[in-house]
């Protein structure tokens, strides 16, 4: 019989339980970034004057999405896509909105998946999200007979926006405000900065979270930074707005994400304001070349 010594029993134990806490940590932060938070929109395109249509439409996989049109004389439209726990009109949305059809285009907004008035219990990670901006575009082109369309994304919104440039010809430009490029990346420091566990070991947790996301929702978190890679193909321009005091998403995010970007994109970086706030805090100058963005790719 085999006699293992105490030192190398209790080094496996030790060694055991790590993997255990490691394969917990990985769940849990998964299943948290899963989940999103619903909130209905409070506000109607109605309370900016703006004359406006509800819409649904079905996802590949059969969720009901819900949305507005407002329909402009031009009918190039500009997608808007809210961020995470948000929704269609959630925030400065509306009014940014308000702004683009005052510039002269038609726009439409929807609750994603698992937000808003939509169907759907949880995230794509901005992953999944590719069918409902694909859903999106098929009801324009087939209800509204649109062939010109800009994806305008905010936060993870942006993300969607970025990764999906190769989706259908009518994308003709992207307007990006304050996206991420590593998810896992971006989860990880999540934790390290809201709990007790150094920045250096929540890295560890990278590529665990990988893993897990792969394994329980079948979503390959590589595949959405290559997406946004794949931006370099496009054949226009592409508009990037960042905050530099940006703590949930650092500005470091936008600043590899544009190393992929077509020649002559612009990114845009204000030093006054946090996340997705650089239109709160800027508004004539993100309007100003916001327009001068719009009226190029429609022009």
């Amino acid at each position: 019989m085999i006699k293992i010594s105490n030192k190398y029993y209790y080094s496996f134990i030790s060694l055991f339980i790590l993997i255990i806490v490691y394969i917990i940590l990985s769940v849990h932060i998964t299943n948290l970034s899963i989940k999103a938070t619903k909130k209905t929109s409070e506000q109607l395109p109605s309370s900016y004057g703006m004359y406006y249509e509800d819409l649904q439409f079905r996802t590949s996989d059969n969720l009901l999405l819900n949305g507005w049109f407002i329909e402009n004389s031009n009918l190039q439209t500009v997608i808007m896509i809210h961020g995470v726990d948000s929704n269609k009109s959630d925030g400065f949305t509306l009014e940014l909105i308000k702004d683009i059809y005052d510039m002269g285009y038609s726009v439409m907004a929807f609750d994603l998946r698992a937000h808003g008035d939509s169907e759907g219990n949880n995230l794509g990670l901005t992953y999944v999200e590719r069918d409902d901006i694909s859903s999106a575009i098929n009801y324009l082109e087939n209800t509204k007979n649109i062939e010109e369309i800009v994806l305008f994304g905010l936060s993870y919104g942006g993300t969607i926006a970025l990764s999906n440039t190769d989706l259908s010809p009518s994308i003709k430009g992207i307007v990006s405000d304050s996206p991420f490029y590593d998810l896992p990346e971006l989860l990880a420091t999540e934790v390290s900065n809201r709990t007790f566990i150094p920045k250096f070991i929540a890295n560890l947790l990278k590529f665990g979270i990988i893993e897990t996301i792969k394994i329980f929702h079948d979503i390959e978190t590589t595949k959405i930074i290559s997406r946004i890679q794949s931006a370099e193909k496009f054949n226009n321009p592409i508009l990037i707005y960042h905050c530099d005091q940006d703590e949930r998403i650092p500005i470091s995010h936008s600043k590899r994400i544009f190393k992929f970007l077509p020649e002559n994109s612009t990114f845009k970086t204000f030093d006054n304001c946090e996340h997705a706030k650089g239109y709160e805090n800027n508004k004539k100058e993100y309007n100003n070349i916001l327009k001068n963005y719009l009226d190029f790719i429609y022009k």
